[in-house]
């Protein structure tokens, strides 16, 4: 029982678990603040899930909505002001220093955000 074989998948699958509830909880948190000041509080966003790859090397994010709150300059908001991207995939080497290191949390909403970003533009 206490072999190597059972302890190191035993060790994995809790630190994937562990990967994927801190990714749905807290940090999908931290990404909505990121993308709301991102776009100057004009844009709300709404992710289903985040999930990370088997290697912990991805995160895929499902079933996105970027939500229009406010228009720029004070002008009318616009008709169309929901954007839903299906999914996205993100490469993310070493995903398992996001529970271990808080800069590593800042750098990755902000590219998160980022790459989120370039996507509703590219759905436009």
């Amino acid at each position: 029982m206490l072999s190597p074989g059972i302890l190191f998948p035993t060790g994995y699958l809790l630190l994937y678990l562990a990967t994927n509830i801190y990714l749905n909880a807290e940090f999908k948190k931290d990404l909505s603040l990121s993308v709301s000041n991102a776009t100057g509080n004009t844009w709300q966003i709404n992710i289903t899930s985040l999930k990370s790859g088997w290697a912990l090397d991805s995160v895929t994010l499902n079933h996105i909505e970027l939500i229009k709150t406010a228009a720029l300059n004070n002008q009318e908001t616009v008709p169309n002001s929901t954007i839903t991207i299906k999914s996205i995939d993100i490469p993310f080497p070493n995903l398992e220093k996001l529970l271990f290191s808080s800069a590593e949390r800042v750098l990755s909403t902000d590219t998160f955000c980022k790459k989120i970003l370039a996507e509703k533009h590219s759905t436009q």
